[in-house]
């Protein structure tokens, strides 16, 4: 019986080039789909992206949904698409290079975040998601990455994107777009997705999965970077799955009422009882985070300066109105 045709999978180290203009710097990772590379644009040397590179055929599609999910997108809190393209037979999307490693790196180094950093954290990975308004489907530490922004070290200022890190989702190979021809895409028989973060629901049937599916992944994140481990965990895929459909949690004993009513509505392991929506979770992390104000980010910030701005310069007219009328008094035609 003859053997189905696959693709020659390329291997690149150190100084190779890709499609003629990226050189390789050093490989970041790889996945089920492919590899990811960062690089340097050749056109612009001092200009450094990562490139993702489809290596297994069967996932092409998947690789495609990324690039469609991603293209247009416009947030500080989703990791930029920048271009794609082709090597040899192997399709390539060029994405925004972050040299802050991931939220995965962050829990290895530290072990563990404050109640606060943590919140932090899901705030803006929850704006980025709003942002794509996609259902993610795959959402974990390691696909949040962080932008420095220059500094040495990553320092997470609470309610501050300007000067502290900022977070980016990544990642959206396995999105669900509102698209029937792309939920065909997932095979009930496959297990799509991460275990240790996959709500009861998509442990079933990965096509069942909305929002508040994320919103569990959410959970499962908030309780790992708070308590240093995740809530369900086993030594194979099954198990963890069977974990999440019948066991509850375990909370730590001193663990604060608030953080504790959070996540158990997030853990719920009925979808009807978690948050109905990423904003109503995001409402409570901003509680949490100590910014009960922060109802719109920066941007609600920045307004809020505007109108007590504008309310100052009304108040000094309203106190300055008679002397102005004396000076302008005598050039008023009688």
């Amino acid at each position: 019986m003859p053997q189905r045709p696959t693709l020659d999978v390329p291997k690149f180290g150190k100084r190779d080039v890709i499609a003629d203009e990226f050189e390789v710097v050093k490989k970041l990772g790889e996945g089920g789909c492919g590899s990811v590379y960062q690089c340097r644009w050749r056109p612009k040397p001092d200009t450094e992206v990562a490139l993702k590179l489809l290596e297994n055929p069967a996932d092409h599609r998947r690789f495609t949904r990324e690039a469609k999910v991603l293209r247009g997108v416009k947030s500080p809190h989703v990791v930029r698409f920048k271009g794609s393209g082709f090597h040899g037979a192997h399709p390539y999307i060029v994405l925004e290079f972050l040299d802050g490693g991931s939220v995965r790196d962050l829990l290895e180094t530290r072990g563990k975040l404050a109640v606060d950093e943590a919140c932090w954290v899901l705030i803006q990975a929850i704006r980025g998601l709003k942002a794509v308004g996609t259902v993610h489907r795959d959402l974990k530490p390691e696909n949040l990455l962080i932008d420095k922004r220059g500094k040495q070290r990553i320092n997470l200022m609470i309610g501050d994107v300007a000067a502290g890190a900022v977070i980016k989702v990544a990642d959206f190979g396995l999105a669900k777009l509102a698209d029937p021809k792309v939920t065909r895409l997932t095979n009930s028989g496959q297990i799509m997705g991460t275990p240790v973060y996959m709500s009861p629901e998509q442990c079933r049937n990965t096509k069942n999965v909305g929002t508040r599916g994320d919103v569990y992944a959410l959970g499962v994140m908030l309780y790992e970077m708070v308590v240093g481990r995740p809530p369900f965990d086993a030594s194979n895929v099954y198990d963890i799955m069977a974990k999440h459909c019948n066991d509850a949690p375990e909370y730590p004993a001193r663990m604060d009422a608030r953080l504790k009513a959070v996540l158990e509505r997030c853990l719920a392991k009925s979808p009807g009882q978690r948050y109905g929506s990423l904003a109503a979770l995001e409402k409570d992390l901003l509680k949490l985070a100590g910014l009960d104000d922060d109802v719109g980010g920066s941007t609600g910030r920045g307004l809020l300066w505007v109108v007590l701005a504008f309310a100052v310069i009304a108040g000094v007219a309203w106190l300055m109105r008679e002397r102005w009328w004396h000076l302008v008094e005598p050039f008023i035609p009688g």
